[in-house]
């Protein structure tokens, strides 16, 4: 069981090494400075959404209990939605407060809570997840 836990970590380490083994060639290459900070952002990019797949089978995991393919695509079209009607909604009124973000996130998992016929537990819970992401942007 100790073995299984020490795994992803090897995993996320090894990626932080290597991140930081590519960044080091960055800076020591002899290209421009531009050059370097455009390459320096996109390894970030690549390494934030690495990042983020790892956030997402956790969250997945909070809410439905298990990962599979069915639900994280579930739990991804959600946010996807939700991204989606964002930006209509801030092109429409430029800012975009919490109750705005509140009022979508109502909308959105009542929407899906049809769609996937979710239960009112598993609606809560991705419901309390897209708030918590409110803290995470604001």
């Amino acid at each position: 069981m100790a073995d299984n836990k020490k795994s992803p970590l090897f995993g996320i380490g090894l990626a932080v090494g290597a991140v930081l083994a590519g960044l080091a060639a960055f800076f020591y290459n002899p290209i421009s400075g531009e050059k370097h900070r455009a390459e320096v952002e996109e390894k970030i990019k690549e390494f934030e959404e690495m990042l983020r797949e790892k956030e997402i089978d956790k969250r997945v995991k909070e809410i439905y209990g298990e990962i599979t393919a069915e639900v994280k695509a579930r739990y991804l079209k959600t946010k996807k939605m939700l991204v989606k009607r964002l930006a209509v909604l801030k092109v429409k009124i430029k800012k975009i407060d919490k109750e705005k973000y509140l009022e979508l996130v109502n909308e959105i998992v009542e929407e899906v809570k049809v769609e996937f016929k979710h239960t009112e537990e598993i609606a809560k819970k991705l419901k309390d997840q897209l708030v918590e992401d409110w803290k995470k942007i604001t």
